[in-house]
């Protein structure tokens, strides 16, 4: 059976993200921008 493995708060990394969307689709740039915001690109997310 696999366990959920649980981060610890002082093994959080905090980043800052900068987006810039010159070029790109309102609706491509609001899912990536959402993606990132949901933390998904974590390899902690459950």
């Amino acid at each position: 059976m696999r366990q959920t493995t649980m981060t610890k708060p002082n093994e959080v990394v905090r980043e800052w993200h900068v987006v810039d969307g010159t070029g790109l689709t309102l609706g491509r740039l609001a899912s990536q921008v959402a993606h990132v915001l949901r933390g998904k690109h974590k390899p902690t997310y459950t």
